[in-house]
């Protein structure tokens, strides 16, 4: 079968289209003849240090909780990792705590930390190396350490602590 064509470009654009997949599917096979050999016996460096560390101290990664105190505020605590205290299994050892505090009326405030200690059968959380608290409407403070009670929270103003 002869195709005719009434001009050149025309039989042109036919052999590209019939060339150009051809060539694309040569050079895609030619990543797999030519691609390097894997050892899949070795293991990734950074993976024995994780699976160590894992295996010595369970713990939770990115924890979140929440809560409702008596009052109506909302209080949602979250950390970079969380761990059973082993002396005592109602604590929970808390790195980089994170504690957003929002009342009924609309009032935020968040608590951040180096470290913590919740105790999730009293409902407290201790927070330590410091602990920056700041409010709306810009409110802030820093201290060392800090005592939250979940249960009976108290919104932080420009005056002082007041019932939310």
């Amino acid at each position: 079968m002869r195709l005719g064509f009434d001009d050149g470009y025309s039989a042109f654009v036919a052999w590209v289209k019939t060339l150009l997949p051809i060539a694309a599917l040569g050079m895609l096979s030619t990543i797999f003849l030519f691609s390097g050999k894997i050892d899949v016996t070795k293991s990734l460096p950074y993976a024995e240090l994780n699976v160590a560390e894992i295996v010595r101290e369970q713990r939770i990664t990115k924890p979140y909780f929440t809560t409702i105190s008596e009052n109506g505020t909302e209080v949602a605590l979250s950390a970079a990792y969380a761990s059973v205290d082993p002396n005592i299994t109602d604590i929970y050892n808390v790195s980089e705590p994170s504690i957003v505090l929002k009342s009924k009326t609309g009032r935020r405030s968040q608590i951040t930390a180096g470290f913590g200690k919740m105790n999730s059968t009293s409902q407290q959380a201790i927070v330590s190396q410091g602990v920056s608290v700041t409010g709306t409407p810009s409110f802030w403070f820093k201290t060392n350490k800090l005592d939250v009670n979940f249960e009976q929270v108290l919104q932080p103003t420009a005056t002082g602590f007041l019932k939310a």
